[in-house]
């Protein structure tokens, strides 16, 4: 992997576990090692890491308390907190992301898991970075929008930007930004058909926020649990980290407004599902008319070509049947009996050809009308 320079802070009570992370992590960054929070924070006092690596479970100050401290603190809040714990499940995932965690490792790890995640730091960094330059101006439109509108209001904007997106993550920003309006953290999950993409103002697909956003897209159409609440509407889940606890009648317009945002970006997504089918479709048809056309091109060339070989025939037939005549010894009504019984056959030799004809007209008008169906 390249060398990216890297600051890793790692905390853990098991000195063999540190001597193996440093092993693992000594050629591509710049680790310091902690046996405990406190030692780690007292360090902080002297140097910032571009990452935390931090155990779960150590004495005295645990890896939850410790990541806590350091989300509340505005000089190490951005900092990217990943947890290491040999507990998998969703209990532990949960008090994970609750404390703010990025990410999550079950010991026993490999170390092609730690490059793995090393290269999801690296990006959840630039993404936080970016996330940093806008800050002031996202502030500035979210306060000027609450400003200008009602929290229903929010609603009604959301619904009509909704209409011009195309895409899963265009709506899924569209969303982030009316929560952002109604200054509440959250995350968003999206499904249309095999494409599944979890959002949040932290960046894209950040692996512990998709580990809970999949669990809790189960729990019902609103769910609450402390100060999160969850709005599962067909194909979205909208979970609000943030919800305001001290203010009951806060908590329960957004619980209202929130479920209607949530049922109003199901339905935009089921739009654009099919509006995206429908132009699958057209361009399958469109794909599908040059090779539809030419087929009938070559039916019409191969039917020209067999009333022509036919009526070749018919005449031979005609020739050698008057030939026969001479040698078989018949008599006029004879003869005349077997060229009105051969000539009644060849018409409706005739008559099949032309349904035929009938037939390649039908199929050629239907191209045409396919034709005009994919210009409208």
């Amino acid at each position: 992997m390249e060398n990216n320079g890297l600051r890793v802070f790692i905390v853990d009570d098991d000195e063999l576990i540190l001597d193996i992370l440093s092993d693992i992590l000594h050629d591509d960054c710049q680790v310091e090692t902690f046996a405990s929070g406190e030692a780690c924070l007292t360090r902080l006092a002297d140097a910032k890491p571009d990452m935390f690596l931090l155990d779960v479970n150590m004495p005295g100050m645990d890896g939850y308390t410790l990541c806590t401290r350091l989300k509340e603190d505005w000089e190490t809040q951005d900092i990217p907190v990943f947890f290491l714990s040999g507990d998998d499940d969703i209990e532990t995932r949960l008090l994970c992301y609750e404390a703010g965690g990025d990410d999550f490792i079950l010991k026993p790890f490999k170390p092609a898991e730690l490059t793995r995640k090393l290269k999801v730091a690296r990006r959840i960094l630039a993404e936080k970075k970016a996330l940093h330059d806008q800050a002031g101006y996202a502030t500035r439109t979210a306060m000027s929008a609450m400003t200008s509108m009602g929290e229903l209001g929010v609603v009604l904007q959301f619904l009509s930007k909704s209409f011009a997106c195309n895409s899963m993550d265009e709506l899924g920003a569209s969303i982030l930004e009316a929560m952002q309006q109604y200054d509440l953290q959250s995350a968003v999950r999206l499904s249309m058909g095999d494409q599944v993409r979890c959002m949040s103002p932290n960046g894209h697909d950040l692996p512990l926020e998709v580990g809970v956003l999949n669990h809790v897209q189960h729990s019902g159409r609103i769910f609450q649990f402390k100060t999160r609440c969850v709005f599962n509407y067909g194909q979205v889940t909208l979970m609000v980290n943030n919800m305001p606890l001290e203010d009951p009648e806060r908590c329960g317009r957004i619980r209202d407004n929130g479920a209607l945002l949530a049922e109003g970006a199901d339905a935009r997504l089921r739009a654009i599902e099919a509006e995206q089918s429908a132009q699958r479709r057209r361009s399958g048809i469109e794909a599908a008319l040059p090779r539809v056309h030419a087929t009938l091109d070559a039916v019409q060339s191969n039917y020209r070509r067999n009333c022509f070989e036919l009526t070749q025939v018919m005449i031979e037939f005609q020739e050698a049947l008057v030939k026969t005549y001479i040698h078989m010894g018949l008599t006029d009504d004879q003869e005349e009996q077997m060229t009105t019984t051969a000539s009644a056959y060849m018409q409706r030799m005739v008559g099949t050809q032309d349904e035929s004809l009938k037939i390649d007209g039908q199929l050629e008008a239907l191209a045409g009308e396919l034709q005009e169906l994919v210009k409208r």
